[in-house]
């Protein structure tokens, strides 16, 4: 049976929300913990840590930059996230760039790679700059696939960029101020945030749902030539990973 990993992190928020409000003294203790674990990385530790998970993608970005945003505050979570983010990014573009669509797929799979072909082929170049702001669509499939068809390293880089900051302001904010709340013992606004990832994990299984089972067989046989249709539509050519390249 294959791991559902939207279902896995519902159960785990559901976890969290009882915890918070059942024994709110040891969720205190463990984010205290975790925000003591951030401060002694300092901010060389934390910008490692979010290209480590720009790369391994089990590691929640989100939950990274509202920890930040707690420990080191709004505007140093905002500048190095977005610094992390972008050269994690820039690391998967030049992978797919270097190494092609076989390790691609190794790195995160057929069944993901083509989802971002899929949207590629409908959306273009605006998928780059969405995927950083909708939660249900992998960036680092999105950077892989655009390394390994030779999107333009500038179109790539800009897109990322536009996406990014907003990204990062939010959950840094957000972060500073669950931070702060935890510390004087309220969980009012963690509640809030936690029951606003749950309904939006719930929205995403409905609507990932809804796609498979409306998804006609036509459509799953003609995903093996989805990348030959995108880079119909686009100005790809044999030498453009060489001229992204440098």
């Amino acid at each position: 049976m294959k791991l559902d990993v939207k279902l896995l992190l519902s159960i785990t928020v559901v976890i969290a929300i009882i915890i918070v409000n059942i024994i709110p003294r040891v969720f205190s203790e463990y984010f205290n913990q975790l925000q003591e674990a951030m401060l002694k990385g300092g901010l060389p530790g934390f910008y490692l840590l979010m290209i480590i998970q720009s790369i391994i993608a089990v590691i929640p970005a989100e939950v990274v930059l509202i920890m930040s945003g707690s420990a080191f505050g709004f505007e140093a979570s905002s500048a190095v996230g977005t610094l992390g983010l972008m050269s994690g990014a820039l690391i998967n573009y030049v992978i797919g760039l270097k190494f092609g669509r076989p390790l691609v797929e190794k790195l995160v799979g057929g069944e993901q790679l083509e989802k971002v072909e899929r949207l590629f082929v409908k959306h273009g170049y605006k998928i780059i700059f969405a995927a950083r702001l909708l939660p249900w669509i992998s960036f680092d499939a999105v950077s892989y696939f655009a390394g390994a068809t030779g999107i333009a390293l500038a179109s790539f880089t800009a897109a990322t960029l536009l996406g990014t900051v907003p990204r990062a302001l939010f959950y840094s904010y957000m972060g500073e101020k669950v931070g702060a709340s935890i510390s004087e013992g309220d969980v009012t606004m963690l509640n809030y945030l936690l029951l606003a990832t749950f309904l939006a994990i719930v929205f995403l299984i409905v609507v990932s749902r809804r796609e498979k089972t409306s998804r006609t067989p036509v459509e799953e046989a003609g995903g093996a030539s989805l990348s030959t249709r995108f880079l119909s539509e686009t100005d790809y050519s044999p030498a453009a990973p060489q001229s992204a390249a440098s």
